[in-house]
C-alpha cells in the first residue's frame, strides 16, 4: 500500500439509471475518471429553491480520478451534468495499492 499521490474519490448524484450510465460513459471516454461506480437506490432529502422539504430517489456515482483532473471535471459537470446545481464532493485518498495507482494513471492518460 502506497501513500496516495493525488488520487481522489468524487461523489455526485443523478436522478436515474440512464443519467448515471450516460454520465459514467462520458467521464470514462474523456479520461476524466478511471472508474465510476454507480450505487442505485439512494434517497436524497434536501431543500431547493424555497421548497420546504424534498425527498427524491437518486443514483450515487463514485468517481475514481486524480486531483489533476478536478478542474476539468468541474467544467465537464457544468456543461454535461443533468442537474442545475450538480453535487461535486472530492475526497482525498490517504493510501492506494500500487497496482491500482498504476492502473488509474493508465486509464486517465497520465
Amino acid at each position: 500500500m502506497l501513500r496516495a499521490d493525488g488520487q481522489i474519490l468524487v461523489l455526485t448524484t443523478v436522478a436515474s439509471a440512464e443519467q448515471a450510465a450516460a454520465l459514467a460513459e462520458a467521464l470514462l471516454q474523456n479520461r476524466l475518471a478511471a472508474c465510476v461506480t454507480v450505487l442505485p437506490g439512494a434517497l436524497s432529502n434536501y431543500r431547493w429553491k424555497g421548497e420546504a422539504f424534498l425527498s427524491e430517489p437518486e443514483q450515487v456515482l463514485l468517481i475514481k480520478t486524480h486531483r489533476e483532473k478536478l478542474t476539468e471535471l468541474e467544467s465537464f459537470f457544468a456543461a454535461h451534468h443533468p442537474y442545475e446545481c450538480p453535487e461535486l464532493l472530492a475526497f482525498d485518498a490517504a493510501h492506494v495499492s500500487e497496482a491500482y495507482a498504476r492502473w488509474m494513471h493508465e486509464q486517465l492518460g497520465m
